[in-house]
């Protein structure tokens, strides 16, 4: 007989597992095709709390937790809420959502939420493109 310990852990491992999925964007390969502009940017990386984001702490501009799949941007030339596609030197990409802005986010830069601190600073400096996805 099984007991219903293990139950309820493997029905909760599976639920975080599930959760996980729906929070991390996925990774791809291909760029989109519903794009209405392509920017080149530079891109930097930060974490959630006040080591990266000073008073914000966890929040982004628009209220939302700072977390992967969501970007910090220049709303004059990305504007809040947009749906892009993010493409790297590699050819590997991301789908995130700008709903963040910072300091040093002005022009031509992108900012892009990570887990932790230590994966920030692993990503370092990168020239990306940025595809702005319409409706």
């Amino acid at each position: 007989m099984i007991k219903t310990s293990r139950i309820f852990n493997f029905y909760s491992w599976l639920a975080a597992a599930m959760l996980a999925m729906t929070l991390l964007p996925p990774v791809t390969t291909a760029a989109p095709a519903n794009y209405t502009k392509v920017l080149n940017v530079k891109a930097t990386a930060y974490a959630p709390g006040p080591h990266d984001n000073g008073k914000w702490g966890n929040l982004t501009h628009i209220g939302t937790q700072v977390r992967p799949g969501i970007i910090a941007v220049d709303p004059k030339i990305i504007p809040l809420r947009t749906r892009v596609y993010i493409e790297f030197a590699d050819g590997s990409g991301t789908y995130a959502v700008a709903e963040d802005t910072g300091g040093a986010i002005k022009g031509s830069r992108i900012d892009i939420a990570k887990q932790t601190v230590q994966e920030a600073y692993k990503f370092g400096i990168q020239q990306v493109k940025v595809y702005v996805l319409g409706n």
